[in-house]
């Protein structure tokens, strides 16, 4: 890992490792020692950062059986390929909270649109429910090949932190899986960290403020296409294109598509100028169903996310998020042909920048299942 990939937005970048079991690190030698002189302190801006690969407790991976030599499937094989890496997947996920899929048989998007709906279809243990990509930013959704939504559009240059999809919206997914029809020549690695996890090393004032403040406030605001302000802020956009409406579409149009992400009226402030702004707020934590445990469940290490009242978080809070967060992270590459299913409650998923080569574009896909509240019952 390099040190400025956290300086290009300002992230903190991981502390040294205190043993041998967590997932980043720093190497490399301090200073020489002066005649009756303790030797300098090895500076951290100096050392070499790594990151670890997971253990079999954090990702269940399984392989294909197939031969590589054999022509190209058909999309009702396609169909079933899917609906055998369901069975395999709905077997296992409970156990680590992950698992990778190798050596599937699909070369390109609309290969994988077949097994997605083969998937999707599967009876057993019922047909699978998808869900939708809602951002927290002005854009109306993802790119999409073949009706399936590429990955992130962050930009290659940049680290994309940890993070569970869409846990600042009122409806969630509970699963994000994520498949590659190409990976980069260099970089790009795939990060992965259990939230149970974040629990254990975050410092116990972090998740003390979260609570003592009501939570979090998620907050973003649009404009009126028709009526654009003189000067916009970050992340801002008009409500038509958040909605993939036309320009003449009507504020209720627009409530309409913002409630079925789980939004209600109370949650939507409109102003004399078309404006609009959506609020909702969440305890950071999520109850986890099977242990009971409460799980560190939010976006508060990107920075600019306030309490529920309104009290911005300290610097110090998300710098200690940011870095302590890196103790229990690990890093692997996709190829193609691999599907990584996360439960997206349990389990983070972020990546590494990666080098954009022309000849070698990396390409995602990724798909969604399960919508449910983001703040459970």
């Amino acid at each position: 890992l390099h040190h400025e990939w956290f300086k290009a937005w300002g992230f903190a970048a991981p502390d040294p490792p205190q043993d041998g079991k967590i997932g980043m690190g720093f190497s490399g030698a301090g200073g020489k020692a002066k005649k009756g002189k303790k030797a300098p302190p090895r500076s951290a801006q100096n050392s070499k950062l790594y990151i670890k690969a997971p253990d079999q407790d954090l990702v269940t991976v399984f392989r294909a059986d197939r031969d590589d030599s054999a022509p190209a499937c058909s999309e009702e094989e396609l169909r079933a390929w899917g609906a055998a890496a369901r069975k395999t997947f709905e077997s296992s996920l409970d156990k680590t909270g992950a698992v990778l899929l190798r050596g599937l048989p699909m070369k390109a998007p609309a290969d994988f649109s077949h097994f997605w709906k083969g998937c999707v279809a599967a009876s057993e243990p019922e047909p699978l429910i998808e869900g939708t990509y809602n951002s927290m930013g002005p854009s109306g959704g993802r790119k999409k090949l073949s009706g399936i939504d590429m990955a992130t559009n962050v930009p290659p240059q940049f680290l994309l932190l940890c993070h569970n999809e869409m846990c600042y919206n009122p409806i969630t997914v509970g699963r994000i899986c994520l498949y590659c029809v190409q990976d980069a020549p260099l970089g790009g690695e795939s990060l992965i960290v259990r939230n149970s996890d974040l629990n254990k090393s975050l410092p116990p004032s972090v998740s003390d403020f979260v609570k003592a403040h009501g939570g979090i406030l998620y907050s973003r605001e649009f404009f009126d296409a028709n009526n654009p302000p003189k000067e916009t802020k970050p992340g801002m956009g008009p409500w038509q294109d958040k909605c993939s409406l036309p320009k003449d579409a009507t504020k209720e149009d627009a409530a309409a598509f913002f409630r079925g992400m789980g939004f209600t009226d109370e949650q939507m402030e409109w102003s004399e100028g078309g404006g609009l702004v959506l609020t909702n707020h969440h305890p950071g934590f999520y109850t986890d169903p099977r242990t009971g445990e409460d799980l560190w469940w939010n976006i508060l290490h990107t920075g600019n996310i306030k309490a529920a009242d309104g009290t911005p978080f300290p610097k110090k809070v998300v710098a200690d998020i940011q870095r302590t967060g890196w103790e229990h992270t690990y890093a692997f590459k996709l190829r193609p042909g691999d599907w990584l299913v996360c439960d997206n409650i349990r389990v983070q998923h972020g990546r590494l920048p990666y080098a954009d080569d022309v000849r070698q574009q990396r390409l995602l896909l990724t798909v969604y299942s399960d919508p449910m509240p983001s703040i459970p019952p």
